[in-house]
């Protein structure tokens, strides 16, 4: 059970990113950030081809995050770029997002520190794309 709580905590990491990834494509204006967007969302489908091996080689039916957090999520996106849809502020965004997966990487490794050694290391592979990330997004925040 913990096993699985764990693989579905990851695997709802990278769906929140690459949801917020869709979300906001459509309003980027700046060919750096969509290309960076891009390859960033390579990165998560990667891990979440990963979770997917995880979950058949252990047999464990893992869970996208539901309705209610997919609609908070495109709403907290739609309402912060009404009035700025500067890649600063998108790129500000997508900061935000990635300390918060970050975060959400270094608790679940935590929580789960006795868990199995498959999930830990996709987590571990994770929260190493995320901090790739989080500097790449800091470029966005510089004058």
């Amino acid at each position: 059970m913990k096993n699985e709580k764990f693989l579905c905590g990851v695997y709802q990491n990278t769906s929140t990113a690459l949801q917020s990834i869709a979300d906001l494509f459509p309003k980027v204006k700046s060919a750096n950030l969509k290309k960076l967007l891009k390859k960033q969302e390579e990165g998560y489908k990667q891990i979440n081809e990963e979770i997917e091996a995880v979950a058949k080689e252990m047999e464990i039916n893992i869970k996208d995050n539901n309705f209610f957090e997919k609609a908070r999520l495109w709403t907290s996106i739609n309402i912060g770029t009404l009035t700025d849809q500067s890649a600063r502020h998108l790129g500000e965004m997508m900061f935000i997002g990635t300390v918060m997966g970050m975060v959400n990487c270094y608790k679940l490794l935590c929580d789960y520190s006795l868990c199995s050694e498959k999930i830990r290391n996709v987590c571990q592979k994770l929260a190493e794309l995320e901090e790739q990330y989080f500097e790449e997004f800091k470029e966005y925040l510089k004058c």
